[in-house]
């Protein structure tokens, strides 16, 4: 009877490959709790520098406290981070953590690198949901072409109809009441709002149907854009008393609107 060879030699050989073939969701694992602790140590620097931030009285303050902030060590370990766990979640979520860092420290050229590298990498992640956020609401002004542009990228290359509609609405309204695409971007607005209707008409968009986006869209790109004369209403204020906004034409006016659904 031939010699019968024990396997375990060939099992001795594969264990040292073991830990290689695993490395990958091992590295994430370990990429993300990094993620994790740095987003702490940012948000306990952000906290008391912020609190400076609110009290400084002229642009010069502001950028003396944005020059101090520790962007560069804070953004330098963040795209490492992304580098090394390039095309995951984690590298997602670290160019999230760069523009939001962008910010709050108002550095135009970082903004830009951050959405770059996020619709290079990452324009089908959900993350994407996160970034329209961010480019859009508190964002300043100087980021619309940004955002406009991100819009465009986003709705080319996702083939998930909540994101197309998403970015179709928010594309429309943006380039209808920023004073920054003036007479062409409402014109372009415009032919948005029209596709949506054909498109949508009575079916739903955006939690309504798309002649009833189309049409609060185009009110708001046509009476409510920053700089015009607000619309007169008559209403009762907290106490019950009636009054017309046409009443304080010339102040300065602070309306909070409020109610329960």
């Amino acid at each position: 009877m031939g010699h019968r060879r024990h396997p375990w030699g060939t099992l001795l050989l594969l264990l040292p490959l073991l830990p290689a073939a695993q490395s990958p969701a091992a590295d994430t694992s370990k990429l993300t709790l990094e993620l994790e602790r740095l987003e702490q140590r940012i948000a306990e620097e952000r906290k008391s520098w912020f609190e400076f931030k609110l009290q400084a009285k002229s642009e010069a303050e502001r950028a003396e406290l944005n020059a101090a902030f520790p962007r560069d060590e804070f953004v330098a370990e963040l795209i490492a981070l992304a580098r090394q766990g390039k095309a995951t979640d984690v590298a997602a979520r670290a160019w999230i953590d760069v523009l939001r860092i962008s910010g709050w420290v108002e550095d135009r050229e970082l903004h830009s690198r951050a959405v770059e590298c996020l619709l290079a990498e990452h324009v089908t992640s959900p993350h994407m949901g996160t970034l329209i956020s961010m480019l859009l609401y508190g964002a300043p002004a100087w980021a619309a072409p940004v955002a406009a542009d991100a819009l465009r990228k986003i709705m080319a290359a996702n083939s998930d109809a909540g994101m197309r509609q998403e970015c179709l609405a928010e594309l429309a309204l943006l380039l209808g009441t920023e004073a920054t695409f003036g007479e062409a971007g409402r014109t372009e607005a415009e032919a948005l709002l029209r596709r949506i209707e054909a498109e949508f008409g009575d079916t739903d968009f955006n939690a309504m149907t798309g002649r009833q986006f189309a049409a609060g869209a185009r009110n708001e790109s046509e009476h409510l854009r920053v700089g015009q004369v607000a619309p007169d209403f008559e209403v009762n204020d907290q106490d019950g008393l009636r009054f017309k906004l046409s009443d304080y034409r010339g102040r300065v006016v602070l309306l909070d609107f409020w109610g329960f659904v």
